[in-house]
């Protein structure tokens, strides 16, 4: 997340997230489901502008026709969340341009809820205890919190519980999006949870040790089958992805989809999987980074 002052306000610019594992532990008895995950945040930006308004009220634009922007949309219930924990009377003019892609597994409207209560946070002078924001963060959405942990963590509970991994050299990434996206909902109602889930270590180890190619080879994601059963278009995206061969470390679907990456060997080998990529007609092609 990248926060800057501007004239009569604050912009940030929200990353999206890929999720390098994600395994689902169980059901939980409040409906939610027990994951597991290791997320990056790469350099896929929306940009929202936050300035202050004196009238109290708190209004979103979006450039997005499609998304809310009422209650509905996190980014107005963080900003209100934040004012009521706060008793402030204060208001804001909210400008959000989408970059990344809604129903694609990449989270974008967390990280945007995740730029509000930051932005508000500067805004208003509230000073609020980290600790508190991580709450708020987790009461908005399951992967709000890791957009205040970035650019590695594990995620545990809901999303919630965070936990930042070290990276010492950036990843480079060719990222798929399909014209088509598919519902988180929809996926979790048809995934049954496994007997043995699948042990995080080994990819843990291998992104803190900076070894990409055990990194490339144990990349899982248990919501990945479903999603496909759903929409089976994709497949032609994951078979493009495999295509490639030695450019690739390894390929994914992010979270429930409907976006997929490739981790490439080094920043080269992903810009030339990316130019492979884009004469197949499979979606939005670019190459993305984490930790640059």
């Amino acid at each position: 997340m990248i926060v800057r002052p501007i004239d009569g306000g604050v912009e940030v610019l929200a990353p999206a997230k890929l999720n390098l594992f994600l395994e689902v532990l169980g059901r939980r008895p409040d409906g939610y489901h027990e994951i597991e995950s290791i997320m990056v945040a790469v350099d896929l930006y929306d940009a929202l502008t936050f300035t202050d308004d004196p009238s109290g009220r708190i209004t979103l634009h979006c450039d997005d026709s499609t998304l809310p922007t009422g209650r509905d949309n996190l980014v107005v219930e963080a900003a209100e969340r934040l004012r009521e924990r706060a008793g402030s009377p204060r208001g804001a003019a909210i400008e959000l341009h989408k970059a990344i892609p809604a129903q694609a597994g990449l989270a974008g409207g967390s990280s945007d809820a995740a730029a509000a209560l930051v932005a508000l946070d500067r805004l208003w002078n509230l000073r609020t205890p980290p600790q508190v924001l991580d709450a708020l963060a987790g009461e908005i959405g399951s992967d709000v919190a890791f957009f205040r942990n970035t650019p590695a963590a594990i995620c545990r509970g809901r999303g919630e519980r965070v936990e930042r991994l070290p990276l010492s050299e950036p990843l480079h990434f060719v990222l798929v999006c399909p014209p088509v996206g598919v519902s988180t909902a929809d996926v979790y109602r048809h995934l049954t949870p496994p007997d043995q889930p699948r042990p995080i270590e080994p990819v843990v180890e291998a992104l803190v040790e900076n070894r990409p190619a055990a990194l490339g080879e144990s990349l899982f994601n248990r919501l990945q089958p479903v999603a496909e059963s759903l929409a089976p278009a994709l497949t032609r995206v994951r078979d493009g992805l495999a295509s490639l061969g030695p450019l690739l470390d390894g390929h994914l679907m992010s979270g429930s989809g409907s976006a997929y990456f490739g981790l490439g060997r080094n920043q080269g080998a992903a810009q030339a999987a990316a130019r492979h990529l884009e004469t197949l007609g499979l979606g939005r092609v670019r190459v993305v980074s984490c930790g640059l």
